[in-house]
């Protein structure tokens, strides 16, 4: 569910890593070195711990820090003019441009292998900051235990983010000060590929205490990314009251105005915010500054009218094209990095651009909020989050679903929230999760579903990192039977991935988070957004050409690579690399298949769409009828009727969730609520 998440390479065991720093490593680190030192250039490994004549000190009432100039990070051939970054010693081509920088071709192989293990150090690193394992992370910025294969935390990742951005990201504060005070030369103000800083994502997550400390260690609170928004704009804009007030107590610019011409005032979220730079402005003899048009109070927030939106379009369209880093994408933190989101409006105009569900002559719904009772998250996102709950008066387990309306709103993200609820409540079928209830409270929209506790299918593969092929096989039956029912009701998926694969209790597999799906698109018809995980994108999604239901079954066959080979074909961490691989690299396929799985794999991942197996108007049947599935009771695998493979439980501690968490304020006449028409939902007995 959440924006802009991570996907690395899969992790040595921790014990080899030690073990992996070889005597020819280590001669490697020598060579280049001193072809380094021939060259009258700093080694790029002591670059990051090394003192510069061209560091700049900057002050505040806490401490000294250092703002570390871009050109450190660079290493320049003087004769050719070649330079390269030592931060993007994770991409796959770094050693090869060391080779041609430093002239080094009789050892490519070993700088090769050298920076193999230096990219596992890094990645190591990643993980243990989403873990928020502080020991770990102290242990591989361990120079003395590592030597020169210590984890640098300046190296960039996917769309530019660093092991800081990360932690930023999820509020980590110990992450964020070890990373600092341990790892070398930590840049504060590391860019993303959208020029985002840590102190950015921390500003639009709502972190205080991580703000705090990257404006002490030297962050520039005036920092301005790609749409010319500084980390001030994004705290008023998700109406983070504490941080807005915490800024201005450091005297930012708030003159400073976005590539909509707006400052952040203009952005503010609710009245509170509002209030804070009132206050700020009449300290100081200022004036608030105000666009042309007014603003009201609206559910707690500032109403921006229907006029003012359509400037905003106006001016975003023509200052801003849409490009590939702008997108949602899968494991990869840029899924936060989205451009401007809409204002709420009238409830009124959004519910005529709401798709109704049909009248299926359903009773109302008649549960609500205090039919049950909290148990723990399972799972939380930008616009939600999801819970594990128990029906009071039956005592049976449901996964609860959540979507803040004030975020759904104001994101425009209604017709998605309403084509998940459809769709669900549309489809019965026994390998798609089922849609029990929906209702709505003043605060939250809220979808009652079939608990899973087997967990997802992402999970077991980061467990057991690859399956054989009996066991991918079983998935991959369940899963396309799905797929076959949503495709007789004219639905593309669009967004079939490990961690959309949940595993009830019995271990059978069923699709689930229909955010992305698309209605009623009959033969012929092509859906053109651009949506879905990054490496789950079929080529004809990359290269928006449209695409039909032959997109499920490259998804598919994305889905069959990796339960097979442990991770998608074609990835790179590099996010161009990795959509140059899926529209034009070779498919790497393990000797160690069967053919049959080859066969397949290659059929499903054909790059034309109409060539692909199973784009034909036989749909499914022509997909089942290949030789991988020879043998398959198909009529058993419909009644369910074929057992699952074992799994290792999921450990679960109930910790109890209170009722306000879950669904808001309940009964607080203050709330001036929007209410959705034809949401709310409950499945016949």
């Amino acid at each position: 569910m959440d924006p802009e998440v991570y996907r690395m390479s899969p992790i040595p065991e921790e014990s080899s890593l030690m073990n992996s720093v070889s005597q020819d490593r280590e001669s490697t680190e020598t060579l280049l070195n001193k072809k380094t030192t021939e060259n009258g250039l700093k080694s790029p490994n002591s670059w990051s711990h090394q003192k510069t004549h061209s560091q700049q000190l900057t002050s505040d009432t806490d401490t000294w820090s250092v703002v570390i100039p871009e050109d450190i990070f660079k290493i320049k051939n003087l004769d050719t003019g070649e330079e390269i970054d030592i931060r993007d010693e994770n991409q796959e081509t770094f050693p090869g441009q060391v080779v041609k920088i430093f002239n080094l071709q009789g050892n490519q192989e070993d700088l090769e292998d050298f920076y193999k293990q230096k990219r596992k150090m890094n990645n190591s690193l990643w993980e243990a900051v989403e873990r928020n394992d502080i020991n770990r992370c102290k242990e591989l910025l361990d120079r003395e235990l590592y030597g020169d294969m210590v984890a640098q935390t300046n190296t960039k990742g996917l769309n530019d983010w660093t092991a800081l951005h990360l932690a930023a990201a999820d509020g980590f504060k110990d992450a964020i000060e070890v990373l600092i005070f341990h790892g070398e030369r930590t840049n504060v103000d590391s860019r993303t590929s959208m020029q985002r800083t840590p102190l950015h994502l921390a500003c639009l997550h709502g972190h205080l205490p991580v703000v705090k400390i990257l404006v002490r260690e030297g962050a520039d609170i005036n920092a301005i990314d790609n749409e010319l928004s500084t980390p001030l704009h994004y705290a008023a804009k998700h109406g983070h009251e504490l941080i807005v007030k915490w800024l201005l107590g450091r005297i930012p610019d708030i003159s400073i105005k976005n590539n909509l011409g707006k400052t952040a005032v203009d952005l503010a979220l609710n009245i509170d915010v509002y209030s804070a730079f009132r206050e700020h402005c009449n300290r100081f003899g200022l004036s608030v500054p105000h666009t042309e048009y007014g603003r009201n109070p609206f559910y707690s927030v500032l109403r921006r009218t229907s006029r003012q939106d359509m400037v905003d379009n106006l001016i975003l369209k023509s200052s801003h094209k849409p490009s590939n880093k702008d997108l949602q994408t899968f494991k990869e933190r840029p899924k936060l990095q989205a451009t401007p989101k809409k204002s709420i409006k009238k409830t009124q105009s959004l519910n005529k651009g709401i798709v109704k569900p049909p009248d299926f002559g359903l009773p109302p719904c008649k549960v609500g909020p205090r039919d049950f009772k909290g148990l723990l998250q399972l799972g939380k996102g930008s616009f939600g989050e999801v819970y594990l709950v128990e029906k009071i008066d039956s005592g049976e387990q449901f996964a609860l679903k959540v979507l803040r309306k004030e975020k759904v709103l104001e994101n425009n993200l209604i017709r998605y929230a309403f084509a998940e609820r459809n769709i669900l409540m549309k489809i019965k079928h026994p390998y798609i999760v089922k849609l029990n209830y929906a209702f709505q409270t003043p605060e939250k929209l809220v979808m009652i579903m079939d608990y899973c506790p087997g967990g997802d299918l992402g999970t077991h593969l980061a467990r057991e990192k690859h399956f054989n092929e009996e066991k991918a096989r079983f998935y991959i039956c369940e899963i396309l039977l799905g797929l076959e029912e949503l495709h007789k009701h004219e639905i593309i998926f669009r967004d079939l991935k490990p961690e959309n694969v949940v595993l009830d209790a019995d271990g059978h597999a069923r699709i689930t988070d229909f955010g992305l799906s698309k209605e009623g698109v009959t033969e012929g018809q092509l859906a053109k957004s651009f949506c879905g995980s990054v490496a789950y994108l079929a080529p004809e999604m990359l290269r928006r050409s449209g695409h039909t239901k032959s997109v499920d079954w490259y998804l598919l066959g994305v889905l069959l690579y990796e339960m097979l080979v442990g991770a998608p074909p074609y990835y790179s961490s590099n996010r161009e690399q990795l959509f140059n691989n899926i529209q034009r690299g070779k498919l790497k396929i393990p000797k160690g298949l069967s053919n049959e799985a080859k066969d397949i794999i290659k059929l499903l991942l054909n790059r034309d769409p109409h060539k692909r197996l199973g784009a034909s108007k036989r749909d499914a049947a022509e997909i089942k009828e290949h030789a991988f599935f020879r043998g398959v009771n198909w009529d058993a695998y419909a009644r369910k009727e074929i057992k699952a493979p074992e799994i290792r439980p999921i450990k679960r501690v109930i910790k109890g969730v209170g009722l306000e968490r879950m669904f808001g304020r309940l009964e607080d006449e203050e709330i001036q609520a929007p209410r959705l028409d034809g949401w709310s939902f409950i499945t016949p007995s």
